[in-house]
């Protein structure tokens, strides 16, 4: 497979791996995939089991894809179930080069960029993109250069990027004030119920290294879009304090997701300082009569959780 000699396998489904060897031509490295290196290639089961991370030091699948980017030079694709659409985006969030679709023992593999004859990191000449870009832009009609084009593509990037908090991915405080007007909006206008859920990590140790604080930050965020679904609003709306915006969802329906998130956090950090609780809003409500007041009944919650009221460090009533 050019531009990647050796390829590292994590992961326990047999079937899978065989299906690899078949397409590289070779089955993977027998070494651990702690040792791979500059131009080497990991491949990670989204399904592994931490047993099955070896030699990476890990406690799930995309914590040894996280562990593994920082070896400079190691390209690391995750393998997951055609449809994971979840899995992709936790791939992706974990800075995954790429990702590589099991469609089943019988349709196999969708290597993608993977695929063997392709670099691990296929990245086309700058004249390559500009006539592909040019070709775009005639094929639709427009006029201007290709060069003009491709800054307005990245005034379109930049301005995604600045939406997004760049310590979890997810979304930041203001981008979820505006968020949070509009689905109060929509769930007035249709009559749907909304709950808002602000959770606060309760950091023991707010002083942490700069490296930990990042590490436990993007950890936590894995949690949330684990447990959340694509339509959730979810925003880092403080140093320690995220927002989730659940349309459709009523209190019940937001207890349990919260609690979910609450008995994964203190799983993931057990022994490290980490109190995470909640408070909770729902709506349509007869106290609440504005999307402020919404926000404030959250927070007025968070508060009481934080004061150790509340079951298991969730508080649904402010009074």
């Amino acid at each position: 497979m050019e531009g990647v000699p050796r390829w590292f396998w994590l992961g326990s489904r047999r079937e899978v791996e065989r299906a690899l060897a078949a397409a590289f031509g070779s089955p993977p490295e027998a070494e651990a995939a702690g040792t791979a290196g500059p131009g080497d290639l990991v491949l990670v089961d989204a399904a592994a089991a931490p047993a099955d991370c070896g030699s990476v030091p890990a406690g799930h699948a995309f914590a040894a894809v996280r562990a593994l980017k920082e070896r400079a030079g190691v390209a690391v694709a995750v393998v997951v179930d055609a449809g994971d659409r979840i899995g992709e985006q936790l791939a992706r969030f974990c800075l995954a080069d790429g990702v590589v679709r099991w469609r089943g023992p019988a349709a196999g593999l969708d290597l993608g960029e993977f695929r063997p004859g392709h670099a691990a990191h296929p990245k086309p000449s700058v004249d390559a993109l500009l006539e592909r870009v040019q070709a775009d832009v005639a094929a639709h009609g427009h006029t201007g250069s290709a060069v003009a084009r491709l800054l307005q593509f990245e005034r379109e990037d930049s301005l995604l990027t600045r939406l997004q908090d760049p310590a979890t991915g997810l979304f930041d405080g203001p981008y979820a004030t505006l968020k949070l007007d509009e689905e109060w909006k929509r769930a007035m206008r249709f009559h749907q119920p909304l709950s808002l859920l602000l959770l606060d990590l309760g950091d023991a140790e707010p002083a942490r290294a700069a490296t930990d604080r990042q590490r436990l930050l993007a950890d936590a965020a894995g949690v949330f879009l684990n447990e959340c679904r694509d339509i959730d609003v979810l925003a880092r709306f403080a140093p320690g304090t995220f927002l989730f915006l659940l349309p459709g969802t009523g209190p019940e329906g937001a207890a349990v997701v919260a609690r979910r998130m609450l008995g994964a956090l203190r799983q993931r950090f057990t022994g490290q300082g980490v109190r995470p609780c909640c408070g909770l809003a729902s709506a349509p409500s007869s106290q609440i009569p504005d999307r402020k007041a919404f926000l404030c009944v959250a927070a007025a919650n968070l508060a009481r959780a934080q004061a150790g009221e509340g079951d298991g460090g969730l508080c649904t009533s402010w009074q």
